[in-house]
């Protein structure tokens, strides 16, 4: 009864982050956002924020008077619905749902974009229909996006001011597509039309060369996370990293680095440098020279003894300069060169000194989601800032531009943002985060904004011929009506105007709830962008401005009936070509092999001409296979081309109709382990489809007639023979023979990464974690300090976390000295194997501090994560490597989505923060 008494207490207790004064946070929370990976408002002023759930929900949180809708009024517990479901979802490690875009007329299409691992070799992008808050009409927008199925998937998804989708993929966790590679969209940017296909005007683009058409930028080692800067519209992208955390603004050709380069990229050859950064999981202290130090006319600079690595805006402490004067903390105002630095000291003497050191902020080790404030409700500096959170830390950060757009200061914001994943701004003005566990939406505002107009969405971007929206609200209840008017401001293109209601009445009553103003652009001949300004105003209020800018997407382009065509060898095929609107003049079309089997050709349609008038009218197009010898299958890529226009590419494979004789094209698994399930697909080519036997086998083995399956689960250690036949009514037969090796299942081998022997460790979030080695596979790993045992994490990928992820290891409650901590692992028959080490708490004397018998009421036993399989790799110092035993460890951060914790685990996190807040009191 105590544990439980003690437990309920737990977590009853609410979790706040830690917020500057002047703000406060409402922790709003529901069970079906658990596992969340990002966020975003629909925006058609609909008041809906749509959650992406890692294993394959999307989940929408609507607003009701201008609050998140909740169970009860004023209460705290969500009301979610249910968006879609993604029918097949991958959820190993980082792997799953992971990015969310809307299109940029959805207030027209309704159209919503999702970031989905589908399998372990293959990402997708879909998209769905938003009808009357159902996704339906799922279409694959963009397929075989590259994944092992593992970390480093990346996700970042979202649309350009030009309205094309940009999404970015990392480098899969073992280095693919980084550097040179441009055959890969790995650990790339990349850029597509809104249907998906690769933009014309890309890049890399080679046409029929080995480049990857739809890269726009390389070199990211991990971007989970992408935005697009609301008054410039550049693309902002946070990449996760080994030694660095780093936030680029990517351009076209742009070259990030990886893996060659983290934080120290060359000059040249399209580099570009982070304009933030911060170091994973600690901080660079940098060496002054002894006479480093040099003052004038309120300008230090300083001079370091090695490369310094320093961004303008990021914060450093000076600390030890002779002339203290010098010291203090400061945002770095230039950087000369690669081994200076200025800062801005105002009002102080012009002297020279020397010596001493700086150091950078500690800010975390994953780097996620960033939103720019663009909203009214916040003091007007904050107006244009950019946010940024640290999935590991729980640190939030706020970055403030200068005139030039360039970063004039970094700083930490907010703190305890447990397991932080993105953050944006709503419609009320107010600033939402969320992290992957507990389900928690963060609602952040200001305390006493005073009364004004609230205008989110400053810098709407409309499709020509489509709609967009911003809203409108009061900060403060009125004491009496208040008329708030929208118009377009003298100047400026007419061509964007107002739509509907622009007039609106705010009462005591209804004062929180934002209003929807919607912006319609007309459809042009040029393609030169327009913009116009449009003034929110009422008696006695300062006015804001919002900024309206057309997207000019009013090209003609090809529609094509189907992408994949196949034909009967000797026969014939068809598929029709249109186009999505009138072209400007006539439009010369070719169609034409472009790669591929030669016995493919067009037959007719080769040549076609669109019109003003038959540009909707389908054109079809003949392909025809020739006969020939072989009995292979023949491929080829015929491309739509027109000048000026993109590209549309048709793959067509021929069937051939000849008989073919099995051929056996797959290997067997060649061991097996007593009492495991031994599983071997058999695949085969063949014409007509062939039947799959077993000649040769032990007892107990069979195989699937019809799919080539076979099932086998050994009993005892033997060697034995097998022989598969695979036949049809070609001759010959396909047969394959080999043996099968079965040992005793041997017992795991644990392999604690961390924390090492004699480890100093401190803090409320250090390593614990490690790898079991087995010869089939493990279920679980046991976690325990001086002999109790602190939590449990199940999972099969044999990589296993105290906590459920990287650094969750509370070690705040331990006494100064020595203590034992012990990393136990179990495998699938239950078999056991553990390894202890000692580890140093506090800075003095490690010997072992004695230890009482265990209070079983006094730390709750954390039991084992539900889904602990699908946590970020978000790792230790950066250059704690890899165990041997595990190649593909990503030490520094993997960060894609976390576990949901189990109850009791909960509970500990609760008890952590609590011990927290009273070391704080």
């Amino acid at each position: 009864m105590r544990q439980l008494l003690i437990l309920l207490l737990l977590l009853a207790a609410p979790v706040w982050a830690a917020v500057p004064t002047g703000f406060t946070e409402t922790v709003f929370q529901s069970s079906t956002l658990n596992q969340a990976t990002g966020m975003a408002w629909a925006p058609d002023g609909s008041g809906r924020l749509f959650i992406t759930i890692k294993s394959g929900a999307i989940r929408v949180v609507s607003t009701e008077n201008g609050l998140p809708q909740t169970t009860t009024p004023g209460g705290t517990a969500l009301v979610t619905s249910l968006f879609a479901t993604e029918p097949v979802v991958h959820t190993n490690s980082e792997c799953g749902v992971i990015g969310i875009a809307f299109d940029p007329n959805f207030t027209v299409n309704r159209y919503v974009y999702i970031f989905v691992t589908i399998s372990a070799s293959e990402q997708q992008i879909v998209r769905y229909t938003d009808s009357n808050g159902t996704g339906t009409a799922r279409t694959v927008i963009v397929s075989r996006l590259p994944t092992r199925g593992e970390n480093h998937d990346g996700g970042g998804i979202g649309f350009g001011p030009d309205g094309k989708l940009y999404f970015a993929v990392g480098d899969l966790g073992n280095g693919t597509g980084v550097d040179a590679d441009l055959t890969s969209m790995a650990a790339k940017v990349s850029r597509a039309n809104r249907d998906g296909t690769p933009a014309n005007d890309n890049p890399f683009n080679d046409g029929v060369g080995p480049n990857n058409e739809y890269i726009w930028a390389r070199g990211v080692r991990n971007p989970f996370t992408l935005t697009f800067q609301p008054s410039t519209g550049l693309l902002w992208v946070n990449v996760v990293g080994d030694g660095y955390e780093q936030t680029f603004v990517v351009n076209r050709r742009n070259h990030a680095g990886y893996n060659d380069y983290e934080n120290n990229q060359p000059a040249g050859n399209d580099y570009i440098t982070p304009v933030i950064k911060y170091r994973t999981n600690n901080i660079d202290t940098r060496t002054l020279t002894a006479t480093g130090a040099a003052r004038a006319g309120g300008i230090a600079t300083f001079t370091t003894t090695g490369n310094h690595g320093f961004r303008k805006g990021e914060k450093l402490t000076i600390e030890g300069v002779s002339d203290a004067s010098f010291n203090g903390d400061f945002y770095v105002a230039s950087v000369p060169s690669a081994t200076t630095f200025t800062l801005t000291q105002t009002g102080l003497p012009d002297v020279g000194s020397g010596g001493g050191t700086a150091k950078t902020q500690a800010l975390g080790a994953c780097l996620n989601g960033g939103v720019f404030y663009d909203s009214t409700l916040f003091p007007a500096e904050y107006r244009g800032n950019y946010f940024f959170g640290d999935y590991v830390s729980g640190k939030f950060a706020r970055a403030t531009l200068a005139q030039d757009n360039t970063v004039a200061t970094v700083d930490l914001w907010g703190t305890e943002f447990s397991s932080y994943v993105d953050a944006t701004v709503g419609p009320d003005g107010a600033l939402y985060t969320i992290g992957v566990t507990n389900g928690r939406l963060r609602r952040i505002v200001p305390n006493a904004p005073g009364q004004r107009l609230v205008v989110t969405g400053l810098y709407p971007r409309v499709v020509e011929g489509g709609r967009a929206t911003f809203t409108v609200r009061l900060a403060e209840a009125p004491t009496a009506p208040v008329v708030v008017d929208a118009f377009r401001a003298a100047g400026g293109s007419t061509d964007l105007r107002l739509s509907g209601v622009s007039t609106f009445t705010f009462t005591p009553g209804n004062w929180s709830v934002p209003r929807v103003v919607t912006i319609e652009a007309l459809e042009d001949a040029d393609a030169v962008v327009d913009t116009a300004t449009f003034t929110v105003a009422s008696s006695g209020l300062t006015s804001e401005s919002v900024l309206a800018t057309t997207i000019e997407d009013n090209s003609a382009q090809f529609v094509l009936s189907s992408s994949n065509v196949s034909i009967n060898e000797g026969g014939t095929a068809t598929f029709d070509v249109s186009m999505n609107r009138a072209p400007a003049s006539n439009v010369s079309v070719t169609v034409a092999r472009t790669a591929g089997d030669t016995d493919l050709t067009v037959q007719s349609g080769a040549a076609l001409t669109f019109t003003t008038t038959n540009w909707s009218t389908p054109q079809t197009v003949t392909l025809s296979a020739a006969s020939d010898a072989d009995n292979a299958d023949g491929v080829a890529t015929f491309t739509v081309s027109a000048t000026g226009l993109d590209s549309r590419a048709v793959t067509v494979t021929e069937v051939d109709d000849e008989p073919l004789a099995p051929v056996i094209t797959s290997t067997a698994p060649l061991t097996a382990v007593v009492g495991n399930p031994y599983r071997y697909d058999v695949e085969a080519r063949a014409r007509p489809v062939p039947t799959y036997t077993l000649t040769t086998s032990p007892p107990g083995m069979s195989i699937d007639a019809a799919t080539g399956l076979i099932s086998w689960t050994p009993t005892t250690a033997m060697t034995v023979p097998v022989e598969v036949r695979v036949a049809n009514t070609v001759s010959p037969d396909a047969t394959q023979t080999f043996s099968i090796t079965v040992k005793e299942d041997e017992a795991p081998r644990a392999v604690l990464t961390r924390p090492t022997a004699e480890e100093r460790v401190s803090g409320a979030f250090s390593e614990f974690y490690g790898d079991c080695i087995d010869d089939y596979g493990c279920t679980r790993a046991e976690f325990f300090v001086d002999g109790v045992r602190r939590y449990a994490d199940e999972r099969t990928d044999n990589h296993f976390h105290f906590g459920g992820e990287h650094n969750r290891w509370d070690t705040t409650d331990l006494a100064p000295g020595g203590h034992l901590v012990k990393f136990a692992v179990v495998d699938t028959s239950g078999k056991r194997h553990e390894v202890e080490v000692k580890v140093c708490a506090g800075d003095g004397d490690c010997t072992l501090v004695p230890q009482g018998p265990p209070d079983a009421g006094s730390e709750p036993d954390a039991g084992v994560s539900p889904d602990a399989g699908s946590q970020p790799d978000a790792g230790s110092q950066p250059d704690a490597g890899p165990s041997p035993q595990s190649p593909g460890e990503d030490d520094g951060c993997g960060c894609g989505a976390a576990p949901v914790g189990s109850l009791a685990w909960v509970a500990l996190a609760a008890l952590a923060m609590s011990r927290r807040r009273r070391r704080q009191a």
